[in-house]
């Protein structure tokens, strides 16, 4: 299925290429800020011949820590608290192409091919480091046997990209808006389990496998972009 995918996209932006080299380019371009799922961002846009057609560059960058400060404490019913550490870095480059079907509307279609690195990932660690650990309220074990937990998912790096938006990327005027929506596919997501104590023994190899069979049906980010363009010339 990514083969495919990633095929019928790269034949699009060969005969588009092939279609750009053949025109004349028009002057327009500009430079834009954008910020939606994969974090914040700069692109800039080159408007082509024939009209209607756009295409970009642009990198996106996300820090979860950006937005909440780790670690997250879980409080078990009757025991002591969880510390929760959540961390999610991606960095996306990508070249997209929009076509705009009806000339006097900003509607668009959008398709491109992205490089994204950067994995998901949760560590799991008691609250208390040293002496007894309250697991329940009956029970009780030394903090070093609780153990620790880090869960990595990964996906593919080269990912193909299909939407649609509303908004050009380089305006008719010197400032303008636009919104992206579609989705990556990077391929089925893969689960790495590192755990260690009392931890091990409940998060079993079969219990890894179970997740991962569960999650790997999530093979499409979805992706919602706004941005502010700025045209540079005209």
């Amino acid at each position: 299925m990514k083969k495919k995918i990633l095929t019928i996209v790269c034949f699009f932006l060969y005969n588009f290429a092939l279609l750009a080299q053949e025109a004349k380019p028009l002057l327009g371009h500009s430079i834009n800020l954008q910020l939606g799922s994969f974090g914040y961002g700069i692109g800039l846009a080159q408007q082509l011949k024939p009209e209607g057609f756009n295409v970009r560059l642009s990198v996106d960058y996300l820090d979860v820590n950006s937005f909440i400060t780790p670690p997250l404490k879980v409080k078990i019913s009757g025991g002591d608290d969880v510390l929760i550490n959540p961390k999610v870095n991606s960095l996306l480059i990508g070249a997209k192409v929009d076509f705009h079907p009806f000339k006097t509307k900003s509607f668009k279609l959008v398709g491109g091919l992205s490089y994204g690195s950067g994995d998901f990932s949760v560590g799991i660690e008691p609250s208390v480091k040293t002496g007894r650990f309250k697991l329940t309220k009956d029970v009780e074990l030394d903090a070093e046997d609780f153990g620790t937990a880090k869960l990595i998912v990964a996906g593919g790096n080269i990912r193909p990209y299909l939407g649609l938006g509303f908004g050009r990327a380089v305006p008719k005027g010197r400032i303008g808006f636009s919104l992206d929506l579609g989705a990556y596919y990077s391929g089925s997501p893969k689960l790495t389990v590192d755990r260690t104590g009392l931890i091990k023994s409940i998060l079993t190899n079969q219990n890894i496998a179970d997740i991962e069979k569960n999650i790997s049906g999530y093979s499409f980010l979805p992706n919602l972009t706004f941005s502010l363009t700025y045209k540079i010339s005209k």
